[in-house]
């Protein structure tokens, strides 16, 4: 290794080792606590005790009981020995213990060593490899990314599990959390609609929400109004934008903040100096907001998870949005596979961080086929597995964008557009009304007895329960995503 030839020893405790199998020798019962906490031989650091470990979750799989005898004959079957030093160093090693009641505390010591030596290894052959002129820069940076992104998964993927009590306890949690919560409380985040918050009761740390649309229906408008929401409640926000700019995200959240429309932001500019009053105002509010934006283009599935871990880590986001899903899978590949490699990737990402993930999806064009133009599940087949990874599939729609009519049946009298919950692990389906304001690009509720509320971006609460429509999918039409 580079590392000795200049003088520098691997991070690693071999007494910690000896101290840990030395307790699994002579305490059968501790077997599980280990192997819950280290799953590869190499997290030890001496050759040997690799060996050791290797034989003693060996007999484990073949719930043999560990001991003296059982791991010395399992060695000898693998050959292996007197190569981990003969029946001699293994009754050493039980002279080493230091008490088996901390042998999690030990398991994780190491586990953390072993990391630090996959770090060094991994930046030792980038170094090496970027001296190399045969290596293409770019792909060197996707190969170590590739690599530290498999590192975290494994680091992951070694979580221990949740007793069954703890799981119990924090059901009884919740459920007191909803009984004293009062009629606006949420026991997640902001949605920025009331009807929303009412029926899923905020995005939920660990879900992942699709919404689908076709272009035109205001997809990007939609989450605008969540990530300004959220933010202005006191959540984090990463915002992951591979169609918008930074600048153009920001420019539609003055809009959807204000009184202003986004044609005067963005082509026409201010007749009087009272928009620039207001736009100071705006401004000046959301210049705190916890919100990130990365707007590099075609960022794959391992760059966003990359990105997500660091803001999660640095700013505690709490909901992560993603515009669009199959942007990230990329061009010129299988699609399909490639659009559920993100799907996957964004549900684990959602579990793993315990955040709200909100992906946004582009609907097929047989959606127009249709005499409705309504979206359905099925509009959704051929996008990998969007569907199956997804805990909530809703899509938006606007009947006026077709030049048809609103169905009032659907939703209610001076509301023009439907959201369509037509999956949902937690709760109900149905059609949710809203409305839409296209001059500032924004969905907001709409309040009966006042009308919009122009100046202001503010949920609206209506005083009877919203009843929710089942939904009615064209049955007849199929149709790729793309």
């Amino acid at each position: 290794m580079s590392d000795l030839k200049k003088g520098l020893i691997p991070p690693q405790a071999v007494d910690i080792e000896e101290a840990v199998l030395g307790a699994v020798l002579v305490d059968n019962a501790s077997v599980i606590d280990l192997l819950h906490v280290i799953k590869t031989p190499d997290v030890f650091y001496k050759p040997a005790h690799q060996m050791v470990f290797e034989a003693i979750a060996r007999l484990s799989n073949k719930n043999i009981p560990v001991d003296i005898l059982s791991v010395s004959n399992e060695l000898r079957a693998m050959k292996k020995l007197e190569e981990a030093g003969g029946d001699f160093y293994l009754i050493n090693l039980t002279q080493k213990i230091a008490s088996a009641a901390h042998i999690d505390y030990h398991a994780h010591i190491l586990k953390q060593y072993y990391i630090k030596r996959k770090i060094i290894g991994l930046s030792s052959e980038a170094i090496r490899l970027a001296y190399d002129d045969a290596v293409d820069s770019l792909e060197l940076m996707d190969l170590i990314d590739n690599d530290f992104v498999k590192l975290h998964e494994e680091v992951a993927s070694g979580k221990t599990d949740v007793s069954w009590r703890e799981t119990l306890q924090q059901v009884a949690r919740n459920v007191e959390m909803l009984t004293n919560a009062g009629e606006n409380d949420l026991i997640g985040i902001e949605t920025g609609f009331t009807k929303l918050n009412k029926m899923f009761g905020g995005w939920k740390g660990g879900e992942f929400i699709v919404i689908g649309a076709r272009p035109g229906m205001g997809k990007t408008a939609f989450v605008g109004s969540s990530m300004i929401s959220a933010a202005r409640a006191g959540h984090g926000v990463g915002f992951i934008s591979l169609e918008m700019s930074a600048v153009q995200l920001a420019t539609r959240a003055v809009a959807l903040n204000s009184s202003l429309h986004l044609k005067q932001l963005t082509l026409n500019g201010f007749e009087h100096n009272k928009y620039f009053e207001t736009l100071h105002r705006v401004t000046s509010e959301m210049f705190d907001y916890n919100i990130h934006i990365d707007d590099r283009p075609a960022l794959n599935i391992n760059e966003i998870k990359r990105k997500a871990r660091l803001l999660h880590r640095k700013h505690g986001i709490k909901l992560l949005i993603v515009d669009y899903i199959q942007l990230s899978a990329g061009a010129g590949k299988d699609i399909r596979t490639e659009t559920g490699k993100v799907t996957q990737g964004l549900k684990a990402l959602a579990k793993e961080l315990d955040i709200a993930v909100i992906g946004l999806a582009q609907l097929s064009r047989e959606v127009e086929k249709t005499p409705t133009k309504r979206p359905a599940l099925h509009h959704l087949k051929e996008s990998g597995d969007i569907e199956q990874d997804a805990d909530i599939v809703a899509f938006l729609y606007r009947a006026e964008y077709y030049g048809l009519n609103i169905d009032e049946e659907l939703i209610g009298p001076g509301e023009n557009s439907e959201f369509i919950v037509a999956k949902n692990r937690s709760g109900g389906l149905g059609t949710v009304g809203l409305w839409y304001d296209a001059n500032r690009t924004k969905y907001m509720d709409y309040d009966p007895l006042s009308g919009m509320n122009e100046n202001k971006f503010t949920n609206v609460h209506v005083d009877q329960p919203y009843v929710y429509p089942p939904v009615q999918p064209n049955e007849n039409v199929d149709g790729s995503i793309f």
